[in-house]
């Protein structure tokens, strides 16, 4: 190493006696990551891609105790402080209203209101927006992160919670790609308040789902600061190629690869979603997406990795298993994923040794809910057979643990 490229490795910061972690990515996954090693007594720096913060990224979230494990048992955040119960699971049917009713004890939060809390709790000062990772290496006795500036920091271990889009991911496993699922999630918020009586009266304590040939669509409530919104999924069908690159077409004419953001959707393409959701949903649900001002659109796929560990590196959250949504699950993996990883460390200075420990888990849990999920988006999407009033299939390590 010349002299030059020494100075550029800058070590994380590590006070006497402390190991060090570098968390890449500094959404719901990492910042989790990093509360959980930060109280393992690890010195821990975010790095995020974003310049700015990501309040205004996703929409609902179904909660899971493991989603909520740290702020409850770490902060005392009360439930109702950060979600919203509903009694009831329905399904409704154009043109007959509720055709299923039954008990719920599901809750839901919104996605700023988590990262928020997070956030609150790991800090502002060792949280850096705009650090892109363009490389991670795993040496003999450190892990480097190698940033888009050209600055290389070390730190004991690399833990890289990018999402999705992982870059990490991509260079330790090049041959490992998003699998298409053959459909996509149209996904919005409406303000609870601008609903009418009818759609209120239906919607506003329940999770309520429409079930049609080849589609179907759920709503929920979240909060929304003082007031209430109604958060929808509508899922549908979209073959590769010429029609999923149109679709992924924002109003600018670029092309996104999994999604395209609120507000740059183009609006003949907005107009045409409100216009097929009063063609075909309950009237309730399509006054929903009519009253939604920017829907997002999100790909649906498949990600799964073979391993999770690289010596002194680690995938975690989307980064590495990314599931369909039907389970409900992907928050709380990466909740899960990142509680288990700090125990792991934790009983082990050793990380080397403690990644390959944890790895086990991790991919057990990932392959079990891409599975579950896999097999959910197939019964409702192309076999047909998700039929009115059949239980959800939400749950992290099983159908149902996701109750309060």
């Amino acid at each position: 190493m010349t002299p030059a490229e020494s100075a550029r490795h800058i070590p994380a910061t590590r006070p006497a006696g402390r190991r060090s972690a570098i968390v890449v990515g500094g959404s719901l996954a990492g910042l989790s990551a990093a509360n959980w090693l930060r109280d393992a007594g690890f010195a821990v720096e975010i790095l995020e891609r974003s310049a700015r913060p990501l309040q205004d990224r996703g929409a609902g979230i179904v909660l899971h105790p493991s989603t909520i494990r740290y702020l409850a048992q770490r902060r005392g955040v009360e439930l109702d402080a950060v979600s919203l119960g509903v009694s009831r699971v329905r399904y409704l049917r154009r043109g007959e209203g509720i055709v299923s009713d039954a008990p719920s004890r599901l809750r839901f939060a919104a996605y700023g209101v988590l990262y928020a809390e997070l956030l609150a709790a790991f800090g502002a000062r060792d949280y850096h927006l705009g650090n892109e990772v363009r490389a991670v290496r795993d040496r003999d006795h450190h892990a480097e992160a190698e940033l888009a500036d050209g600055r290389v920091l070390t730190a004991d271990v690399v833990v890289c919670a990018d999402g999705i889009r992982s870059g990490a991911r991509r260079a330790l496993l090049p041959e490992v790609g998003a699998s298409l699922a053959g459909y996509v999630a149209w996904r919005g918020v409406a303000p609870g308040a601008e609903l009418s009586r009818m759609a209120s009266a239906i919607l506003s304590d329940a999770i309520t789902y429409t079930i049609m040939p080849n589609s179907h669509l759920l709503t929920y409530p979240i909060a929304g600061g003082p007031s209430r919104l109604m958060n929808w999924v509508w899922y549908r069908n979209v073959g590769a190629g010429a029609e999923l690159t149109d679709l992924l077409t924002d109003d600018q004419g670029r092309v996104h690869d999994f999604s395209v953001p609120a507000g740059l959707i183009p609006a003949q393409r907005v107009a045409a979603l409100r216009e097929d959701a009063r063609g075909v949903l309950p009237d309730a649900v399509a006054e929903v997406i009519g009253k939604t001002a920017d829907p997002f659109l999100q790909v649906v796929c498949d990600v799964e990795p073979p391993r999770l560990a690289f010596g002194r590196i680690c995938l975690l959250g989307d980064a590495a298993f990314a599931a369909r949504p039907h389970a409900a699950a992907g928050t709380a993996k990466a909740c899960e994923d990142a509680w288990r990883l700090a125990a792991a460390l934790a009983e082990c200075d050793d990380v080397r040794c403690a990644l390959a420990r944890w790895q086990a888990g991790g991919l057990d849990l990932g392959r079990n809910l891409v599975r579950r999920s896999r097999q959910a988006g197939i019964r409702s999407q192309f076999d047909c057979t998700w039929r009115v009033g059949d239980p959800l299939p939400f749950g992290l390590y099983e159908v149902g643990d996701s109750e309060f």
